[in-house]
């Protein structure tokens, strides 16, 4: 008797509208909270993949440097930048500036540059002109 009486309780007990509204509002509970946990994990595998991006960007940047720093310390570029920002020379050499000249500024013999160069003049005129123009200086 003692047996049934408490399965009666127990129906009773689970029966009961009180009950059943606890158990939905613990239920909803837990889902919300389960919710939360997967955004957040979502939210972080995210994460870890941007910066574990970031990180192959800067170790190649890195290597780049490196190299950069290697080929800085070599002989031959300490030399190569000794000649050109410093004007030095080797004992024995001899340094020759050309100076420019409007010659080598323009290199038609037959025309100037505004002759050829006249705004509104389609390519095949200046090219005609360039060829075939009667001025002999």
């Amino acid at each position: 008797m003692r047996n049934q009486h408490q399965k009666q309780f127990l129906k009773r007990l689970l029966a009961s509208r009180g009950i059943v509204v606890f158990e939905i509002l613990v239920i909803v509970f837990l889902l919300v909270g389960i919710t939360k946990e997967v955004v957040r994990r979502v939210a972080l595998k995210q994460e870890i993949s941007a910066l574990e991006k970031q990180i192959t960007e800067l170790e190649a940047q890195n290597r780049s440097l490196g190299e950069y720093v290697a080929s800085i310390n070599t002989e031959s570029f300490r030399e190569r930048e000794a000649r050109k920002r410093l004007n030095l020379q080797k004992p024995g050499e001899t340094l020759l500036i050309l100076p420019e000249t409007e010659d080598l500024a323009n290199p038609s013999p037959g025309l100037s540059s505004a002759e050829t160069t006249e705004p509104g003049m389609s390519n095949p005129t200046r090219w005609w002109r360039y060829f075939f123009s009667s001025t002999s200086n």
